[in-house]
This record gives structure tokens, C-alpha cells and sequence, in this order.
């Protein structure tokens, strides 16, 4: 009963028993089972403090004004984007303890987390402190393509290739991540897709589903069309391994915001911003670069305008050697900066992004604008609206750059 065990019974005598012993544990009378858990000593009370400050925590972000949910959802979940990892939960937590406190590891606190699978042998570590639930992100459905094991051989080649180099090679994976909504001024928009299921710790409130609506509020809006927004550039520097079997997904991200009204992305602007970055690290002198990229319109390897710009880049760094692979059609999944985009959407889930509010005359103009090429289009008759907006997008830039600083690789 208590390890799972649901094998039928080999003889009548023993279906008997089990089927008595059901009944017992069904109608739990005392005179008849016993609680074996009555005779322990007690449980630990080391981190009481702890676990006591982190459910008052939990429940304060439940009830705050400022948590972003998934709309027409009617139960008795909650869905949080209050912390991003678990050690980010933890530091969240510990900041609110008083000195001194006793800090559980994080490998502790995740054993806390309702099990997916009882019978495992961690869950025997869940004690019910914490009403908490790990929810990992559901990707999309991956459609087939004939070229996929020769893009897949690509890269394996390029990965081989860099091991054998990898003193005199830099190996850098890049990709755009999708714009990021940003909302008029006092109109916040959320700043990613909704509709996605990402990573979140889901806090399982016990009230009714008709108290629901009551205890949280959502004044961030989701829309789908807004005017400014900004866009991600993530460039991911490997730190190569010495044996193509290791992990390849361990470096650097440099992530670069850029508004995509006047700072459009371009093949261009992607190679003087991974100059930058190799500039930067002191990278520059390495002969070798290797690159892998998703595909897309501003990195693949078969458009002329990329080639242009990879020409560009090769004579800047004055290389010897320059390698450009991309991921197979539909398959972007393969290129590891692709996990580095869930990371980042963790840390905008509970975000609403807005501009700050420019001077009366530029508001009007763009008040008038319903597209980008508008905008466009305007500024040039118009450069002060340019410099105004620019400066109104500040303030949305600093706060995703300080969310994207607070996050980690493999935390």
C-alpha cells in the first residue's frame, strides 16, 4: 500500500488480506491502525523561521496587485513569475528573513515542491511546508525537414572542429529573440506573448475558484498591437570544451536591447554588434570564428546581404578562418542560445512595459502614427520626434536590462 505496489495476489489467503487491509487504512480507526509517524522524535525545527517567512512570502505575492496570471483560467491556481529559478527564489526569500537565519539549500527547497511522481524516492523528502509547484515550459511541436541530418552533421562538424582549435577559436551562437511589446504611456502592456506556458512557480491557493478573481488583480494589459516595443539580440560566446561529448552550453551571454523603429535589425547591425562584443572581451585576436545562427532573414547564410556582412566581419578581424552554420528549417531548437530565450522570458513574464511620456507636440505627431514606417516617415519631416522617443524608451530599456542582469546562466 504504501510503495505502490498494485501486483495482483498469488493465492486467495493473500487477496483476502489485502483486501482487509484496504478496508483498515480506508476507515483509519485508530483501535485498528497506527500511525507509526507517532513515534518519531519530532521534526527538525532548524529552518522553521525559514519555511514560516516563505509561506507569509508567497501568500503576499499571490494577493499583490502586480503578478502577472494566465487569463481565463478558473481554479484554484495562481500562476507566478515572482522568481525565475529556485536559487532566485531562495535569495527572494532570504533577503526577507532576519540576520542570522538559517538558510536551507536550494536543493532543499525544490524537494519541497509537490512531486510530479510520488513513488519516486525524493518525494519521501516532501513534507508539505510549502504549497509549491515546479512547472516546466511545454515547447512547440517540431515539424520534419529532409535537410535535417545534413544541418545536424553541419553542426556537429563545426563543433568538431572547434574542439580541435579551440585555443585560436572563438565559437559564438546567435539569435533575435521576439519584440517586446512596450505600451503607451500610462497604458503598461505585457511585455511577452500571451498564451505561451513558460516556467513558473504556481502557488496553490486553498480557496474556491469563485474567490479567485478576489485575491488577484491584473493591471497589466495584454494587447496585441502597440507602436514601440524592443528587441533582444542574444549572442551566446562557448566556452569550448576539450571533447565534443561535454556540454557545449556554458559561456557568455552579451544581450543587446535595440528599438526597432530607428535601430531596425539588419545583417549589418548584427556583425558590427558581434565585433563590438568580441572587441569587448578581447577576443579580437583569435584567426578563427565560428558561428551558428537560427536562420532567420538577418543571419542566413544563404542571402546575399548576409554574406556581405559576414565579408565585413572577416576583414575586421582580420581572420584566417571564418565557419557560418545554420539550424535546418523549422528546427531553431537545435541552436543552443535557444535555451537562453526561455531564461529571458521567465524574467519578463510579470513585467508591463510602457514609454515615458514626451512633450505635447510629439505626442501629437505620433498620435497620428499607426506603423512603424509612419513613425518613420514622420521623424524624417520631423527629426526631433527621433531624439524624443528615443528618450521616452529609456526607461523600458534600463528595466528589462536590470531584469536580464538578474538573471544567470544555469541557475
Amino acid at each position: 500500500m504504501l510503495t505502490g505496489d498494485v501486483s495482483a495476489a498469488e493465492t486467495a489467503n493473500e487477496a483476502r488480506v489485502n483486501e482487509r487491509v484496504k478496508m483498515f487504512l480506508e476507515l483509519g480507526d485508530p483501535d485498528i491502525t497506527i500511525n507509526l509517524r507517532e513515534h518519531n522524535s519530532g521534526k527538525p525545527s532548524k529552518y522553521d523561521t525559514f519555511w514560516k517567512i516563505a509561506a507569509q512570502f508567497l501568500e503576499g505575492k499571490a494577493a499583490d496587485a502586480v503578478t502577472a496570471v494566465d487569463e481565463r483560467r478558473h481554479d484554484t491556481i495562481v500562476h507566478l513569475a515572482t522568481a525565475i529559478s529556485v536559487n532566485d527564489l531562495l535569495h527572494q526569500i532570504e533577503r526577507e528573513c532576519p540576520p542570522e537565519t538559517p538558510i536551507p539549500s536550494a536543493q532543499w527547497l525544490q524537494l519541497q515542491f509537490w512531486s510530479k511522481n510520488p513513488t519516486r524516492l525524493s518525494s519521501l523528502q516532501f513534507t508539505d511546508l510549502l504549497p509549491l509547484k515546479f512547472m516546466v515550459q511545454t515547447r512547440q511541436l517540431r515539424a520534419s525537414h529532409p535537410d535535417i541530418h545534413y544541418a545536424s552533421a553541419l553542426f556537429r562538424y563545426e563543433k568538431e572542429f572547434a574542439v580541435k582549435f579551440r585555443k585560436i577559436t572563438n565559437l559564438v551562437f546567435l539569435d533575435d529573440k521576439h519584440r517586446c511589446k512596450v505600451g503607451e504611456p500610462g497604458f503598461p502592456v505585457v511585455a511577452v506573448e500571451r498564451g505561451k506556458k513558460v516556467v513558473v512557480l504556481a502557488v496553490i491557493k486553498k480557496v474556491s475558484a469563485s474567490n479567485l478573481s478576489k485575491d488577484t488583480t491584473f493591471i497589466v494589459a495584454d494587447h496585441d498591437f502597440t507602436k514601440t516595443g524592443i528587441i533582444p539580440s542574444v549572442a551566446m560566446i562557448c566556452d569550448i570544451p576539450e571533447s565534443i561529448n561535454i556540454d557545449f552550453y556554458a559561456g557568455k551571454v552579451c544581450i543587446g536591447l535595440k528599438d526597432p523603429i530607428f535601430q531596425p535589425s539588419s545583417p549589418l547591425r548584427h556583425a558590427t554588434e558581434l565585433y563590438s562584443i568580441l572587441l569587448e572581451e578581447q577576443l579580437v585576436d583569435k584567426p578563427v570564428l565560428c558561428l551558428y545562427t537560427d536562420g532567420g532573414p538577418d543571419h542566413r547564410c544563404t542571402y546575399a546581404r548576409v554574406q556581405l556582412s559576414y565579408i565585413c566581419l572577416f576583414l575586421a578581424l582580420d581572420l584566417d578562418y571564418f565557419v557560418a552554420v545554420q539550424t535546418p528549417p523549422q528546427h531553431s531548437w537545435k541552436n543552443p542560445v535557444e535555451h537562453i530565450m526561455s531564461i529571458l522570458n521567465l524574467g519578463l513574464q510579470s513585467v508591463g512595459l510602457m514609454r515615458a511620456e514626451m512633450n505635447d507636440e510629439s505626442e501629437k505627431l505620433i498620435s497620428k502614427c499607426g506603423t512603424m514606417n509612419e513613425i518613420r516617415k514622420i521623424a524624417m519631416e520631423n527629426p526631433t520626434l527621433k531624439e524624443d522617443l528615443i528618450d521616452s524608451l529609456q526607461s523600458p530599456i534600463c528595466l528589462v536590462n536590470d531584469i536580464f542582469n538578474h538573471q544567470s546562466l544555469k541557475s
